[in-house]
């Protein structure tokens, strides 16, 4: 059985539901908006036991035993932020009760037999960009020039010798929080003391087209993206005209880098962003462990969300 763990109607989690039922695939979907109706029993045995992993998790009136989850789909957002539970008092029941459940659920999560795409501790990688760029390296990929600081001074040393040598510079966060990616303007100048409460990642942009690779185990589904704007997943903002998508069939090479990238990181699902530039080299700029694929399907049509119910269903390594 595969367990769905997420917002039922939230884009990404609402496809690989509908890919499941087009398969046939025995699924349950938690909604964590019913975390009401929800709970779980996880039993570990000792060494005795050979520390085997047992237990039941209820979902609205079923009560499944851990021993027939073969999969789980895990895109699960802050339980803190739940409609209904974020208003509540810190003591109150529904959300000691909402905390602990996703407490024990993630950490089953971590160590369950099932195929999990993708385990709590294994996501951990993206919450330190530069810690990821590690990994991004050692797979062959190039990374942007880059500089991470809160000093003013050495930031404006960084934006003055690169616009000095005719190029731009873009600012994103640090963290794996979604940040709006901008280019260095003169007119941010006035504003680069702020820095020093937010150590802030400044990179020399790199030319070229943008593509976006999600890898489901040992397949790699791309698409090129077309834009004039810094972050191309604001371009109506920025520039005032949407990108231009395609799928994109990558050469074997950069296919088995993509999925040798997510492996290293221990992630059988992954979004991975390129930059193809004009002398055909890839730069990596990072790795997405709990990719927004409905974006990239709707728009090229890649089977995505197909992989991903094939995947969890154990048809596709």
């Amino acid at each position: 059985m595969i367990i769905v763990a997420g917002i039922q109607d939230e884009g990404p989690t609402e496809r690989v539901v509908g890919a499941l039922e087009a398969i046939g695939a025995n699924y349950r979907m938690f909604d964590q908006r019913r975390v009401g109706t929800a709970d779980i029993a996880l039993e570990i045995a000792g060494n005795d036991g050979g520390g085997s992993i047992a237990g039941t998790f209820r979902v609205d009136s079923e009560t499944i035993p851990l021993g027939d989850v073969t999969a789980i789909y895990l895109r699960t957002m802050d339980d803190n932020l739940l409609p209904g539970i974020s208003p509540l008092p810190m003591n109150a029941p529904v959300r000691h009760h909402c905390r602990r459940l996703h407490e024990l659920f993630l950490g089953y999560a971590d160590i369950a037999s099932a195929r999990v795409l993708n385990r709590p501790t294994d996501m951990g990688s993206n919450r330190s960009k530069p810690y990821q760029a590690h990994f991004i390296r050692a797979e062959g990929f190039d990374i942007p020039e880059t500089l991470i600081t809160n000093d003013p001074a050495t930031a404006l040393d960084f934006i003055s010798r690169t616009w000095d040598t005719g190029g731009a510079v873009i600012y994103k966060s640090v963290s794996g929080i979604r940040s709006i990616v901008q280019t260095v303007e003169k007119p941010d100048l006035a504003r680069l003391d702020r820095i020093r409460w937010c150590p802030t990642q400044f990179q020399r942009r790199v030319p070229g087209t943008d593509i976006r690779v999600h890898v489901i185990g040992q397949t790699a589904l791309a698409a090129s993206i077309l834009s004039d704007a810094t972050d191309y997943r604001y371009a109506t903002k920025q520039v005032g005209v949407e990108p231009t998508f395609a799928a994109l069939e990558l050469d074997r090479e950069i296919h088995t880098r993509c999925v040798q990238l997510a492996a290293r990181l221990r992630l059988p699902l992954a979004g991975i962003d390129l930059r193809r530039t004009p002398d055909g080299s890839h730069v990596c700029f990072e790795v997405n462990p709990s990719p927004a694929f409905s974006f990239y399907e709707h728009n090229t049509g890649l089977p995505i969300a197909t992989a991903i119910a094939r995947f969890l269903a154990g048809e596709a390594d």
